[in-house]
Order: structure tokens, then C-alpha cells, then sequence
């Protein structure tokens, strides 16, 4: 039975365990040397700490995909050089660096640039969808700039690439009927709902060639009763698998609840490990799932199941990064699932949970 500490192949990657750092944006904007130093410094915690698979924070593909001013890019020499550098650092640490690809889509908020969308729904409740609706030209623009990204993560020295296809954002939103409401070939049917994100993997797929690692982050369906459905995220994931995705992470599309709190060792672990299950009995590409996981006894359950090949962390490693080495030794995850991590303006690096026996800030060094 396959548990946590084996190692998982990829492609043509060897992971050392089958802990993966899911992405979390780190607010750390990669437009000059501190930049890659501070996020170099930060995944080579992760790498020594025993991850066997790092995924960056989300980086935009494009200026008008940012969410807002500190979301890292890749598409400027500027920004090339400091990924260069964190590249770099991970590697000297064992590492392996995966760069999680994305654009915000009717989300996004950037800075001297207009922001676009699938279908502008400026009324949506509590999650507007703003900017100019997209025409085939701006399309294919950015399907173009998805897989330029892609090229410039490999000459970077990245190990791969993760397509971010969740949590609302532009992927989300041509996958989702709640979002998508257009009339034209991108829209209507999920056969046309999903034919951005196959352009997108195709492009990718060209961009970098036959060997090099292409996954996806997945929202697998919405809480929203008219949204994304699993029937139709399980028959777009059989196409991205044609399309030449190696692997996929299992994790919710437009949910209020992506980050559930009160997640504790032995409470409302793994929820999205029911959710992963059914996409590991259609595909043939690793799994991996995402959603609370805090102890070894869960972790190795979702594995050896057959539910996932291998699970994901986000905010676990931001208290500590080492703490595939705490879960070696007997113990669990300390975190609070306070959410401080998300709620900070500055870079997310560190965890800011409170102490709740002294009422002090406990500040201590983390991954993102």
C-alpha cells in the first residue's frame, strides 16, 4: 500500500514523497532580485523540509489576468530574472518547482490595464464578473500568452507547469454555466465550455514539448446549483487528458468554502477526497487531492485507498515547512486554519496565528 513517504513519478519526474505544496498566492510581485531571493529562500525551505513537489503561487500570463499589484507574472524581463534566481535556490535545496499559470479573468483588478472576462455579469452577487466580454481575437491572444508563459517556466529551469483551471478564476469561469453565458462556439455546451481550457493545454502542450511535465488545477464542481456540475467536469477531464495533461489536482471551482476553517487532525480532513476519488477512477494520470489535510493517518488513508496518488498543502506549510519531518516523527500539523495566512496584505510567508494561551502574536518562519 502506497503511503505518503513513497516516491511518485510524474512524466519524468521523481518525486521524493507524495506531499505536494499546493499553490498559494504569496504576494510577492517578482520584479527584481529581493523578489526571487525571497521566494527562492521560500521554496528551499519547502524542498528541505521534504516536499516532494512545490507548486508556486498563481502567476499571471498576462498584465490585465493580475488580481492586483503584488501577484507575481511571468512575461517581463524583469520578472524572468527573479524567477530565475528562486529557481535557482529551490534547486541547490533537492527541489522540484512547478509554476501554477493563471489569469483572474472578470476577477482581475490590474493596474493600467483593462480587465476582460467570459460574460460580464457585473450584478453577480458577492462575486462580479467585470471588464470587457472576450472576442475570438483577445481569445486566442491569451491562449498564446498561457503557453508563452509556459515556455519562459522552462527556460527558467522550471520542472513543469500546473494549469490553474479552480477557484473562480478565468478557467473556472469558461468552465462554469454560472459565468459562462455566451451564445458562441466558447459557450453554451461543456463540449464548448471546455474548449478554452484544451486550446489552453494544446498550446501549452506545443509551447514546451512532449517531455515536459503539463498539469491543472481543477474545480472539480460549484456550490452554486448553477454552476459546474462533476458530470461535466469528469468528461472535460478525460478531453485535457487526450490533450496531453500528466497530471491534475482535485479542488473546488466557485465554493465558498476552498479554504474550510476549524480544520483540525481528525475533523473535516480531506474534504475533497470524495470529490477525488471519482476523477481517479476516470483517469490515468496521477491525482492528487487537495482540502484539510493536518494528519499522517488521513493522508496515508486518501493514498493507499486509491483515491489520490499523492495530497496537497497549502496552509500547513505556511506555519511550517518542514512538517513532512513533524508527521515522521509522530506528530500533526499545528495549524489553527485561522486563515491569518490569507488575511495579511503582506507577502504570504508566515504564519500569523494567535496564541491563544498567551494572547501574544506568534509569528514563526513558513513556506508562502
Amino acid at each position: 500500500m502506497k503511503m505518503i513517504f513513497d516516491p511518485l513519478t510524474i512524466k519524468n519526474l521523481v518525486l521524493s514523497s507524495r506531499l505536494v505544496r499546493s499553490a498559494t498566492a504569496e504576494r510577492l510581485a517578482m520584479e527584481n532580485p529581493e523578489d526571487g531571493e525571497q521566494m527562492g529562500a521560500t521554496y528551499a525551505a519547502l524542498a528541505r523540509g521534504g516536499v516532494g513537489l512545490i507548486i508556486t503561487g498563481h502567476i499571471a500570463v498576462h498584465p490585465a489576468g493580475r488580481l492586483d499589484p503584488l501577484m507575481a507574472g511571468l512575461y517581463s524581463d524583469q520578472q524572468v530574472e527573479a524567477w530565475r534566481q528562486a529557481v535557482a535556490l529551490t534547486h541547490v535545496a533537492g527541489g522540484l518547482l512547478v509554476a501554477q499559470l493563471n489569469h483572474g479573468g472578470g476577477r482581475s483588478r490590474p493596474v493600467g490595464d483593462a480587465p476582460v472576462c467570459v460574460s460580464c455579469l457585473p450584478d453577480r452577487p458577492h462575486d462580479p464578473m467585470q471588464g470587457a466580454p472576450l472576442d475570438f481575437a483577445m481569445i486566442e491572444m491569451l491562449i498564446s500568452a498561457f503557453a508563452q508563459t509556459a515556455r519562459l517556466a522552462q527556460d527558467v529551469g522550471m520542472n513543469g507547469v500546473q494549469i490553474h483551471a479552480a477557484h473562480g478564476y478565468l478557467g473556472s469561469q469558461f468552465l462554469s454555466p454560472a459565468t459562462n453565458q455566451r451564445s458562441d462556439e466558447w459557450g453554451g455546451s461543456i463540449e464548448n465550455r471546455s474548449r478554452f481550457l484544451r486550446r489552453v493545454v494544446q498550446s501549452v502542450r506545443a509551447a514546451v514539448g512532449a517531455n515536459f511535465p503539463v498539469g491543472m488545477k481543477l474545480g472539480a464542481c460549484d456550490d452554486d446549483p448553477a454552476g459546474l456540475r462533476i458530470e461535466d467536469a469528469l468528461r472535460a477531464v478525460t478531453w485535457f487528458q487526450e490533450d496531453g495533461l500528466d497530471f491534475i489536482e482535485i479542488s473546488g471551482a466557485f465554493r465558498s468554502d476552498i479554504c474550510r476553517r476549524k480544520v483540525k487532525p481528525g475533523v473535516s480532513e480531506g474534504y475533497y477526497v470524495p470529490l477525488a476519488r471519482q476523477f481517479k477512477e476516470t483517469l490515468s494520470i496521477p491525482v492528487i487531492a487537495v482540502g484539510g489535510f493536518r494528519s499522517l493517518g488521513m493522508m496515508n488513508e486518501a493514498i493507499g485507498s486509491g483515491a489520490c496518488d499523492a495530497i496537497s498543502m497549502a496552509r500547513p506549510l505556511i506555519r511550517r515547512p518542514d512538517i513532512l519531518n513533524v508527521l515522521k516523527q509522530g506528530g500533526a500539523s499545528d495549524c489553527l486554519s485561522c486563515n491569518l495566512c490569507l488575511l495579511h496584505n503582506e507577502p504570504r510567508t508566515q504564519c500569523h496565528a494567535v496564541n491563544r494561551i498567551s494572547g501574544k502574536s506568534r509569528v514563526k518562519g513558513g513556506a508562502k
